[in-house]
């Protein structure tokens, strides 16, 4: 038989049972990707081992493992695989021994990278080899494990759920969302309710919308409910609305459920705790302001929190002062130490021998770089997060409970739109209304203006903060001389003062050219062009 054919075979009786033996004698055979399973059956006597099914490919294979990621991802490429089938119907796709034809003959490698059969442990191996090499005549075995039948299977899932669907979902929507969440497709397909074609359609319709974020407990919730729903109604003879009535009932009802819940930002019914991160900044202070007066659609948060590095213009804390007699809601103020004292001591907060700022370097050996940046996460991220365990009784190291849930504003503007970042913490989820609105930091200031005449707006970011633009230095140099020179002191000190010195390998300076502050020429800056785009936190100069 050629290999290089087109037409797909079926492996006899005799075949079947001696490459079972094979399996369990010797299952690292199955460990090649270049074993050749016809040299293999003709070592053990069998020449005449397939038989023609009258099916042909009509596209060649190119299944590729994925390198990383889970493994169901693969699952993602199924249309191909089922594309090249065009003409396999589903009664032909329950022959069991055409599959494992099939994955021993032209999947073999693509089984080894999808199945990952070399991590597996020997004690199971065999096992393994018998579910994903082979398939017998159940139902749920082909539609389960071999290779070749449930790539098939999640593809026909996929286009027969999309096609009923009237157009609410596409089969790439549904390839993409068994690839993510493959319990899914074992419940669509194990569930005798859902061979209703309106009923797996409208499943999947609300596992890609309503039910979004729901646990793999949570989803068997659902099967168990829509179970004793289908026990009681004739589902054949219900309409799509009713039906979808009934599943989207269930799905919210569920989704309530805490345990039930993997993203918090979608648990129903339960409002999280608004917390607006107050930069003091122009960003920050438009959004609060706005959030005041109930413009653009922003309720007021429950409170706003202040992280004070301690190292700010004193134009900042007035600015603070007058912001909170502004609004109504309660300011915090948090803070982990004094930032430029904890910089003269050459530590972090937490006692440790490092700076933390993103200081420009001079190596030893001549060459540059900067500094590890860790100011942010010691000196905001971890005091708010700190407070906020505190106000809602999380205890430190401990996971939040499920229907905990903060949603924390940051004000960053569409021009930094770049700086918007996931937050480490899972009860947490960052929202950025300013983006959402569409203001850029230049129709903030102009809001500002209109709203609060004579009123000035500073900008929010340590005096010494080497992200700081030419124009921002020039204008602290020229507006706030006194903060400017406590920067040039800290400057030199990063050189010169044993405690700072020490702590860093070669020479640093807060200035980007790497010469000291005091000599910086900014006599020809006439342009604003914020740095701060590099603080990718999100939580300074805001």
């Amino acid at each position: 038989m050629n290999q290089e054919t087109l037409q797909v075979f079926r492996l006899t009786q005799g075949a079947y049972y001696t490459l079972r033996s094979v399996a369990e004698e010797s299952p690292e055979v199955y460990l090649d990707p270049d074993t050749k399973f016809h040299e293999v059956l003709g070592s053990r006597g069998v020449t005449d081992y397939a038989e023609d099914t009258g099916i042909v490919f009509n596209l060649p294979i190119t299944l590729e493992p994925v390198d990383d990621g889970s493994q169901n991802l693969a699952d993602v490429r199924a249309l191909d695989f089922y594309n090249s089938l065009a003409g396999l119907t589903p009664n032909a796709a329950t022959d069991g021994l055409m599959w494992t034809w099939m994955t021993h003959f032209m999947l073999h490698p693509y089984s080894l990278g999808r199945w990952r059969s070399w991590r597996v442990p020997d004690s199971r191996l065999v096992s393994h080899i018998k579910d994903h090499w082979f398939a017998g005549d159940s139902g749920n075995a082909i539609r389960r494990h071999n290779t070749a039948s449930r790539t098939w299977w999640v593809a026909h899932t996929a286009i027969s759920a999309a096609e009923t669907s009237g157009g609410a979902f596409t089969a790439e929507n549904a390839i993409e969302h068994f690839a993510n969440h493959p319990r899914h497709y074992h419940n669509i397909m194990d569930s005798n309710f859902s061979r209703n074609p309106l009923v797996r359609a409208e499943l999947l319709r609300a596992l890609l919308n309503e039910a979004q974020g729901i646990s793999g407990r949570g989803s068997d919730q659902i099967w168990k409910r829509l179970n004793l729903t289908a026990g009681t109604l004739l589902l054949d003879a219900l309409t799509r609305e009713q039906i979808r009535d009934h599943i989207v009932n269930h799905v919210e009802d569920i989704m309530s459920i805490p345990d039930y819940v993997v993203d918090r930002t979608k648990l129903r019914n339960r409002d999280p705790t608004v917390v607006l991160s107050l930069g003091a900044g122009v960003q920050s202070s438009c959004l609060a302001l706005m959030a005041e007066r109930g413009e653009y659609g922003l309720p007021k948060p429950d409170f706003a929190i202040f992280a004070d590095t301690g190292w700010e213009p004193p134009e900042v804390y007035e600015h603070l002062d007058w912001l909170k007699s502004q609004i109504s809601y309660e300011v915090v103020i948090v803070n982990s130490g004094n930032i430029k004292d904890n910089i003269l001591d050459g530590k972090m907060p937490d006692g440790s021998k490092f700076l933390g700022i993103p200081a420009f370097l001079v190596n030893p050996d001549g060459s540059t770089g900067i500094l590890h940046r860790q100011c942010t996460t010691h000196y905001k991220t971890n005091p708010i997060h700190a407070y906020l365990r505190e106000k809602l009784e999380i205890q430190p190291g401990r996971r939040a409970p499920r229907d905990v849930q903060v949603e924390m504003w940051l004000g960053i503007s569409v021009d930094e739109a770049g700086r918007q970042k996931p937050n480490r913490e899972e009860w947490v989820s960052k929202r950025y209304p300013l983006v959402q609105l569409g203001f850029t930091r230049g129709q903030l200031l102009k809001w500002f203006n209109e709203n609060y005449p004579g009123r000035y707006l500073p900008t929010s970011s340590c005096i010494g903060c080497p992200y700081h633009s030419d124009a921002v230095w020039k204008q602290l140099k020229e507006s706030d001389p006194k903060s400017f020179q406590d920067a040039v002191s800290v400057d030199w000190s990063l050189r010169n003062v044993p405690t700072t010195r020490g702590a860093i390998k070669g020479e640093a300076y807060l200035h980007r050219s790497r010469v000291p502050l005091s000599e910086v020429d900014f006599s020809e800056v006439t342009s604003y062009d914020d740095q701060m785009l590099e603080e990718c936190e999100g939580l300074c100069g805001i």
